[in-house]
């Protein structure tokens, strides 16, 4: 093994608090198997230190942690020192956590610096998308409904000719995470995709006191918002087609609500994870929209290319205060109970699952099915956000299943 005094030697510590807001002051020390190192973060940026005596807190990989970060291909939860870090659910981190958690995506560059000085960068599968040229084909509207008695007003897009897709965002974001799907001719001369935004996210309105109201998703209030946009559209058996907490709703409403449905594919969804519900995504003294990009971040594929990566971020970033923890609620706590008395699907359902993610892992998908039926598709080399981070990847899997929905639907 390196040194990784030899590492540190090699890393530009000016750059990794670029793009950040101002810093306070913390210290940290990072513990590699036998060897240690320190950081400190002040307004005047990042800089690597001896060890401090009384550290705000530190962060360890013991003895294979870091082969398997190094490794090529890295395994699942070996990604990022986020992922790592949910691996070893939070054991590797002493100290004070709330400083931690406002740190977060500086352990993230610095270890990831480390890295690269180590082994250098990881390869992307393929180039970026090719930039839009011209306008796009996605057409957007607003449209009004009544959910739970109180008016809302949705955000949609739609684009492409043929049987429709709905398509359901993940937690935090909004349908922005499907416009690469949209603006591809091919999957669009033979399919009509709707996305929107679910109230509180993206361009959909929340409610108009949101500053003294907290946000709390339920699987009640999801599964209306998903039927009175389907009735405000006229949309009638679609392919329900949903990511993350998008996946797990349209998993459930395969089971309760199937006759509604041509087939639903669950993209990442399971049937929820007590652990992605945590106190930083809305805590007065974290910056959430930092914070979320380090949560979600780990749970992208190490080789999806880098720009379709860093826009799936940047939607995390924009994210209001407490949505995503709103959306956790469902996703994290009541969900689970109520999918424990599920039963079999009311139509054909497919649950998609990448390699790489550790929020809805290949392995709750294979309960879920195990529970509910329907077919599984494993997406190697594939995280958590498969149409937005890598929709070259994802349409290699999406296109032949929605061909063997489509085909009897166009006969």
């Amino acid at each position: 093994m390196v040194s990784v005094g030899n590492w540190l030697g090699m890393i530009d510590a000016s750059a990794l608090s670029a793009g950040f807001p101002s810093l306070g002051h913390a210290t940290f020390v990072i513990n590699i198997e036998e060897e240690s190192f320190g950081v400190k973060i002040s307004p005047e940026g990042v800089e690597f230190d001896d060890t401090p005596v009384e550290p705000d807190f530190s962060y360890s990989l013991e003895a294979g942690d870091w082969d398997l970060f190094t490794s090529e291909p890295p395994p699942r939860g070996y990604t990022s020192a986020q992922a790592i870090r949910a691996s070893k659910g939070g054991e590797n981190i002493s100290g004070d956590l709330t400083i931690w958690a406002q740190y977060s995506v500086v352990i993230d560059r610095v270890l990831e610096a480390l890295r690269k000085a180590a082994v250098g960068p990881r390869p992307a599968r393929h180039a970026d998308p090719a930039p839009l040229v011209g306008m796009s084909p996605i057409q957007a509207g607003y449209v009004g409904v009544t959910i739970g008695g109180e008016a809302k007003r949705l955000y949609f897009e739609t684009a492409g000719e043929g049987p429709t897709v709905l398509c359901l965002h993940t937690a935090g974001a909004d349908s922005r995470q499907f416009r690469y799907l949209m603006e591809d001719a091919d999957l669009t001369s033979k399919y009509r995709f709707i996305a929107f935004d679910m109230p509180w996210h993206g361009r959909s309105d929340p409610p108009s006191d949101w500053a003294t109201r907290t946000y709390s998703l339920s699987t009640e209030d999801y599964s209306q918002t998903v039927f009175a946009f389907m009735d405000a559209l006229e949309i009638e058996k679609p392919i329900l087609m949903g990511c993350s907490m998008g996946g797990a709703i349209a998993i459930y409403l395969a089971s309760t609500a199937g006759d509604k449905f041509t087939a639903v594919l669950g993209l990442e969804g399971g049937l929820g994870n007590a652990g992605r519900f945590v106190t930083w995504t809305n805590d007065q003294q974290v910056d959430h929209s930092h914070f979320l990009t380090s949560w979600v971040g780990g749970l992208i594929s190490p080789t999806s290319p880098s720009g379709p990566r860093n826009l799936t971020l940047w939607g995390y970033a924009q994210s209001g205060p407490g949505v995503y923890q709103g959306d956790t609620n469902f996703y994290s706590r009541d969900l689970p109970g109520k999918a424990k008395d599920l039963g079999p699907a009311q139509c054909p359902l497919w649950i998609f699952s990448g390699e790489y993610d550790y929020s809805a892992t290949t392995e709750m998908s294979r309960a879920a099915i195990d529970q509910v039926g329907g077919e599984l598709v494993v997406m190697k080399g594939s995280g958590h956000f498969p149409m937005a981070e890598d929709p070259e990847v994802f349409k290699s899997f999406l296109e032949p299943v929605l061909d063997a929905v489509a085909g009897p639907m166009r006969g």
